[in-house]
Protein backbone atom coordinates (compact mmCIF):
# COMPACT_ATOMS: atom_id res chain seq x y z
CA UNK A 1 0.00 0.00 0.00
CA UNK A 2 1.51 3.48 -0.42
CA UNK A 3 2.37 6.41 1.53
CA UNK A 4 -0.69 8.86 2.61
CA UNK A 5 1.26 11.74 3.29
CA UNK A 6 -0.66 15.16 4.40
CA UNK A 7 0.37 18.41 3.97
CA UNK A 8 -1.15 20.93 6.70
CA UNK A 9 -1.55 23.40 9.34
CA UNK A 10 -4.31 25.11 11.43
CA UNK A 11 -2.47 28.19 10.23
CA UNK A 12 -3.25 29.05 6.97
CA UNK A 13 -0.93 31.01 3.95
CA UNK A 14 2.32 28.87 5.34
CA UNK A 15 2.21 27.19 1.41
CA UNK A 16 0.61 23.80 2.14
CA UNK A 17 -0.76 23.88 -1.03
CA UNK A 18 2.02 24.98 -3.20
CA UNK A 19 4.25 22.20 -1.39
CA UNK A 20 1.62 18.97 -1.49
CA UNK A 21 1.65 19.90 -5.26
CA UNK A 22 5.57 20.51 -5.49
CA UNK A 23 5.75 16.82 -3.89
CA UNK A 24 3.26 14.93 -5.48
CA UNK A 25 5.11 16.35 -8.67
CA UNK A 26 8.63 15.72 -7.33
CA UNK A 27 7.39 12.36 -6.35
CA UNK A 28 6.40 11.42 -9.88
CA UNK A 29 9.30 12.76 -11.72
CA UNK A 30 12.43 12.06 -9.49
CA UNK A 31 10.75 8.78 -7.61
CA UNK A 32 8.63 7.66 -10.58
CA UNK A 33 6.34 7.36 -8.42
CA UNK A 34 2.10 6.87 -9.13
CA UNK A 35 0.73 9.80 -7.08
CA UNK A 36 -2.75 10.75 -6.44
CA UNK A 37 -3.57 13.80 -4.75
CA UNK A 38 -6.48 14.93 -3.06
CA UNK A 39 -7.63 18.74 -2.73
CA UNK A 40 -9.37 18.88 0.76
CA UNK A 41 -9.25 22.68 0.27
CA UNK A 42 -12.47 24.00 -0.15
CA UNK A 43 -10.24 26.98 -2.03
CA UNK A 44 -9.15 24.26 -4.22
CA UNK A 45 -5.83 25.81 -4.92
CA UNK A 46 -3.94 22.67 -5.38
CA UNK A 47 -6.51 21.90 -8.40
CA UNK A 48 -5.76 24.96 -9.88
CA UNK A 49 -2.05 24.05 -10.13
CA UNK A 50 -2.68 20.91 -11.38
CA UNK A 51 -5.40 21.68 -13.86
CA UNK A 52 -3.57 19.68 -16.56
CA UNK A 53 -3.78 16.43 -14.15
CA UNK A 54 -6.24 13.77 -14.90
CA UNK A 55 -9.27 14.40 -12.50
CA UNK A 56 -10.31 10.89 -11.47
CA UNK A 57 -12.94 12.06 -8.81
CA UNK A 58 -14.39 14.96 -6.73
CA UNK A 59 -12.78 15.17 -3.38
CA UNK A 60 -15.94 15.72 -1.80
CA UNK A 61 -17.27 12.70 -2.87
CA UNK A 62 -14.78 10.80 -0.96
CA UNK A 63 -17.10 12.00 2.02
CA UNK A 64 -20.16 9.91 0.83
CA UNK A 65 -20.55 6.19 -1.01
CA UNK A 66 -17.39 4.11 -1.20
CA UNK A 67 -15.47 5.19 -4.86
CA UNK A 68 -16.00 2.77 -7.80
CA UNK A 69 -13.34 1.48 -9.99
CA UNK A 70 -10.85 4.51 -10.18
CA UNK A 71 -10.34 5.59 -13.40
CA UNK A 72 -6.86 4.22 -14.93
CA UNK A 73 -4.48 7.35 -14.08
CA UNK A 74 -0.95 5.85 -12.95
CA UNK A 75 0.44 6.83 -16.74
CA UNK A 76 -0.54 10.55 -15.78
CA UNK A 77 2.57 11.97 -13.93
CA UNK A 78 -0.13 12.80 -10.95
CA UNK A 79 -3.82 11.93 -10.70
CA UNK A 80 -6.04 14.58 -9.01
CA UNK A 81 -8.80 14.33 -7.04
CA UNK A 82 -10.51 17.85 -7.04
CA UNK A 83 -11.14 20.79 -4.58
CA UNK A 84 -14.54 22.88 -4.70
CA UNK A 85 -16.53 24.85 -2.55
CA UNK A 86 -19.01 21.97 -1.81
CA UNK A 87 -16.29 20.63 0.72
CA UNK A 88 -17.38 23.35 2.88
CA UNK A 89 -20.30 21.08 2.97
CA UNK A 90 -18.89 18.52 4.82
CA UNK A 91 -17.90 20.15 8.10
CA UNK A 92 -21.76 20.58 8.95
CA UNK A 93 -22.11 16.19 7.83
CA UNK A 94 -22.01 13.56 10.76
CA UNK A 95 -18.39 12.43 11.45
CA UNK A 96 -19.83 8.77 12.15
CA UNK A 97 -20.68 8.73 8.45
CA UNK A 98 -18.37 10.56 6.84
CA UNK A 99 -14.96 10.20 8.27
CA UNK A 100 -15.43 6.23 7.84
CA UNK A 101 -16.30 6.83 4.04
CA UNK A 102 -13.40 9.00 3.86
CA UNK A 103 -11.12 6.76 5.33
CA UNK A 104 -12.50 3.57 2.81
CA UNK A 105 -11.60 5.77 -0.16
CA UNK A 106 -8.35 6.54 0.95
CA UNK A 107 -7.24 3.11 1.44
CA UNK A 108 -8.71 2.11 -2.12
CA UNK A 109 -6.70 5.02 -3.73
CA UNK A 110 -3.48 4.08 -1.75
CA UNK A 111 -3.77 0.38 -3.31
CA UNK A 112 -4.19 2.04 -6.52
CA UNK A 113 -1.30 4.53 -6.26
CA UNK A 114 2.78 4.13 -5.00
CA UNK A 115 1.52 7.73 -3.01
CA UNK A 116 -1.40 10.13 -1.89
CA UNK A 117 -0.97 13.26 -1.11
CA UNK A 118 -3.40 15.15 0.71
CA UNK A 119 -3.59 19.52 0.64
CA UNK A 120 -5.39 20.12 4.03
CA UNK A 121 -8.08 23.15 4.92
CA UNK A 122 -6.09 25.91 7.39
CA UNK A 123 -8.37 24.84 10.47
CA UNK A 124 -9.41 21.58 11.97
CA UNK A 125 -12.53 20.57 11.13
CA UNK A 126 -14.11 16.98 10.05
CA UNK A 127 -12.06 17.38 6.52
CA UNK A 128 -8.67 17.65 8.29
CA UNK A 129 -9.54 15.12 11.41
CA UNK A 130 -10.45 12.68 8.46
CA UNK A 131 -7.19 13.13 6.81
CA UNK A 132 -5.20 12.42 9.84
CA UNK A 133 -7.08 9.41 10.84
CA UNK A 134 -6.20 8.20 6.98
CA UNK A 135 -2.67 9.08 6.77
CA UNK A 136 0.57 7.65 7.47
CA UNK A 137 2.51 10.81 7.45
CA UNK A 138 2.35 14.33 8.52
CA UNK A 139 4.58 17.34 6.61
CA UNK A 140 3.92 20.82 8.06
CA UNK A 141 4.62 23.40 6.34
CA UNK A 142 5.79 26.52 8.68
CA UNK A 143 6.81 30.52 7.61
CA UNK A 144 8.81 31.84 9.94
CA UNK A 145 6.55 34.50 12.02
CA UNK A 146 5.08 34.28 15.17
CA UNK A 147 1.52 33.12 14.61
CA UNK A 148 2.59 30.55 11.73
CA UNK A 149 4.69 29.30 14.68
CA UNK A 150 2.16 28.78 17.40
CA UNK A 151 -0.04 27.08 14.62
CA UNK A 152 2.77 24.16 14.95
CA UNK A 153 1.96 23.64 18.77
CA UNK A 154 -1.48 23.60 18.04
CA UNK A 155 -0.73 20.58 15.04
CA UNK A 156 1.49 18.94 17.10
CA UNK A 157 -1.22 18.37 19.71
CA UNK A 158 -3.82 17.34 16.96
CA UNK A 159 -1.34 15.12 15.17
CA UNK A 160 -0.54 13.03 18.77
CA UNK A 161 -4.17 13.27 20.35
CA UNK A 162 -5.00 11.58 16.57
CA UNK A 163 -2.34 8.70 16.73
CA UNK A 164 -3.04 8.33 20.60
CA UNK A 165 -7.06 7.57 20.07
CA UNK A 166 -7.31 7.16 16.58
CA UNK A 167 -4.52 6.41 14.11
CA UNK A 168 -1.69 4.98 15.64
CA UNK A 169 0.16 4.54 11.69
CA UNK A 170 0.25 8.35 12.00
CA UNK A 171 3.26 10.14 11.95
CA UNK A 172 4.54 13.98 12.24
CA UNK A 173 7.46 13.03 9.51
CA UNK A 174 8.47 16.96 9.72
CA UNK A 175 8.22 20.68 9.86
CA UNK A 176 9.31 22.25 6.83
CA UNK A 177 10.25 25.80 7.24
CA UNK A 178 8.98 27.38 4.16
CA UNK A 179 9.51 31.19 2.52
CA UNK A 180 12.68 31.58 4.29
CA UNK A 181 14.36 35.42 4.33
CA UNK A 182 18.10 34.36 4.92
CA UNK A 183 18.45 38.15 5.40
CA UNK A 184 15.73 38.84 8.52
CA UNK A 185 17.07 38.83 11.91
CA UNK A 186 13.86 37.90 13.44
CA UNK A 187 13.55 34.91 11.12
CA UNK A 188 16.75 33.46 12.10
CA UNK A 189 16.14 33.88 15.84
CA UNK A 190 12.66 31.87 14.67
CA UNK A 191 14.67 29.19 13.30
CA UNK A 192 16.62 29.15 16.78
CA UNK A 193 13.75 28.87 18.57
CA UNK A 194 12.49 26.21 16.70
CA UNK A 195 15.25 24.24 16.96
CA UNK A 196 15.26 24.26 20.75
CA UNK A 197 11.55 23.31 21.42
CA UNK A 198 10.98 20.96 18.15
CA UNK A 199 14.55 19.68 16.83
CA UNK A 200 13.63 15.92 16.18
CA UNK A 201 10.69 17.25 14.20
CA UNK A 202 12.53 20.32 12.62
CA UNK A 203 14.17 19.15 8.87
CA UNK A 204 17.58 20.88 8.05
CA UNK A 205 17.06 22.44 5.12
CA UNK A 206 14.96 25.57 4.32
CA UNK A 207 12.73 27.13 1.49
CA UNK A 208 13.79 30.54 0.61
CA UNK A 209 11.20 32.87 -0.64
CA UNK A 210 11.53 32.86 -4.35
CA UNK A 211 9.07 34.31 -6.97
CA UNK A 212 10.04 31.46 -9.19
CA UNK A 213 8.01 28.73 -7.55
CA UNK A 214 4.38 30.90 -7.74
CA UNK A 215 5.13 31.99 -11.05
CA UNK A 216 5.98 27.90 -12.26
CA UNK A 217 2.89 26.86 -10.83
CA UNK A 218 0.74 29.34 -12.34
CA UNK A 219 2.17 27.81 -15.09
CA UNK A 220 1.26 24.57 -13.98
CA UNK A 221 4.80 22.99 -13.97
CA UNK A 222 6.37 22.33 -10.75
CA UNK A 223 9.35 24.59 -10.33
CA UNK A 224 12.37 22.87 -12.01
CA UNK A 225 10.62 22.55 -15.23
CA UNK A 226 10.74 26.08 -15.54
CA UNK A 227 13.05 27.61 -18.21
CA UNK A 228 14.65 30.54 -16.25
CA UNK A 229 18.12 30.79 -14.80
CA UNK A 230 15.94 31.89 -11.29
CA UNK A 231 14.19 28.69 -10.89
CA UNK A 232 17.96 26.72 -10.77
CA UNK A 233 18.38 27.47 -7.01
CA UNK A 234 14.84 27.24 -5.95
CA UNK A 235 14.83 23.78 -7.52
CA UNK A 236 18.33 22.92 -5.45
CA UNK A 237 16.16 23.75 -2.26
CA UNK A 238 12.63 22.41 -3.16
CA UNK A 239 14.59 19.00 -4.33
CA UNK A 240 16.60 18.85 -1.15
CA UNK A 241 13.87 19.24 1.21
CA UNK A 242 12.05 16.26 -0.59
CA UNK A 243 14.61 14.02 -0.11
CA UNK A 244 15.36 14.49 3.39
CA UNK A 245 11.00 14.53 3.74
CA UNK A 246 10.79 11.04 2.17
CA UNK A 247 13.61 9.72 4.26
CA UNK A 248 11.97 10.82 7.52
CA UNK A 249 8.14 9.52 5.82
CA UNK A 250 10.07 6.32 4.92
CA UNK A 251 11.76 5.80 8.23
CA UNK A 252 8.71 6.59 10.38
CA UNK A 253 6.80 3.76 8.04
CA UNK A 254 8.90 1.13 8.74
CA UNK A 255 8.79 1.87 12.42
CA UNK A 256 5.20 1.83 12.69
CA UNK A 257 3.81 -1.57 14.26
CA UNK A 258 2.80 -3.68 11.77
CA UNK A 259 -0.17 -5.43 13.84
CA UNK A 260 -1.03 -1.31 14.66
CA UNK A 261 -4.51 -0.89 13.64
CA UNK A 262 -6.28 2.62 12.94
Amino acid sequence: MGNVVIFGNQKGGVGKSTLAVLYACWLSDVRRHSVCLIDLDAQANSSKSLRHAPAIAEAVALFGTDLDAIVSAREQPVALVTGSRKLADVELARADVVIPAFRRNVTRLAQDFDAVVIDTPPALGLRMSAALMAAHAVACPIELEEYSIDGVADMLRTIFGVRQRYNPHLRLAAIVLNRFNPHSLRQKAAVHDLALNFREFVLPARISTRSAIPEALAAGVPVWRLPKSAAREASLEVMRMFELLQQRIEASRATTPADAQP
